[in-house]
């Protein structure tokens, strides 16, 4: 498997996650300290505290996604080992964060790093995680939606194709990947597929495998996707498994 990634906005968004929160940490005890000095001093606390909290889970929001063993790109590289050279791993690249691409079309996989039990019945997402609370207030967001979120994400690369190439038909789909080691899927009815990350290697090999596209399409399709390469990109390859 080839892997493309915009290695820059990598980076940056990393360096924000690892220091963004001790900002954060550091402001809330300024705030704290100062408070100590006598009631006179108690707005800094005020002032304090919401921005300290803010910054804290803003860079939380970047640390869970770029840095760190489940950070998103690598996570998902991980999952994928083993497809063979065929497949193009785009990771912030395209209109969606992370981009499958096969000589059938392209498959948006949207990452997730939830732990505890995600079930999905009756068109409604849950969570059963412990210490939720203080995970989504590290900046970890909420279960949401993510089969409106993955469906989203592909809408916007089949207008993204649709520009770059008018006269062909590439397939577009979409996926959701859990990659915690500690999380339990339990979402059959979901509308957009959904598993465990080591399973998504078995579901490309078999109900997401998209039919080949005609030689001239999957050219064209990687000539787009070759025409993205920047300064700012980086690219790697995965040995086939």
């Amino acid at each position: 498997m080839q892997i493309i990634r915009n290695e820059r906005r990598i980076k940056i968004s990393r360096n924000v996650g690892r220091i963004v929160p001790w900002v954060g940490i550091g402001i809330l005890a300024v705030g704290w300290f100062a408070s100590l000095r006598g009631p006179e001093w108690l707005l800094a606390i005020f002032v304090s505290l919401p921005i300290g909290v803010g910054l804290s889970m803003v860079g939380g929001f970047f640390a869970e996604r770029y840095a760190g063993p489940l950070a998103h790109h690598e996570a998902l590289a991980k999952a994928l080992k083993g497809l063979d050279s065929q497949h193009i791993l785009v990771n912030y690249l395209l209109p969606a964060n992370h981009v499958l691409v096969s000589p059938g079309g392209c498959t948006v996989l949207l990452v997730k790093t939830h732990a505890g039990h995600v079930s999905y019945s009756e068109g409604r997402w849950k969570l059963r995680e412990r210490a939720k609370f203080f995970r989504q207030l590290s900046g970890q967001e909420g279960i949401g939606r993510p089969d409106a979120e993955a469906e989203r994400q592909g809408d916007l690369l089949r207008v993204w194709l649709g520009e770059r190439l008018p006269g062909a038909a590439v397939p577009v789909q979409s996926a959701i990947v859990f990659v915690h080691p500690r999380v339990q899927v339990d979402a059959d009815e979901s509308p957009v597929p959904a598993f465990y990350g080591k399973k998504v290697r078995s579901w490309l090999r078999g109900p997401g495998r998209l039919r080949p596209l005609p030689d001239e399409e999957y050219r064209q399709l990687l000539e787009a996707v070759q025409g993205i390469r920047g300064d700012d990109t980086a690219s790697s390859s995965e040995d086939e498994g």
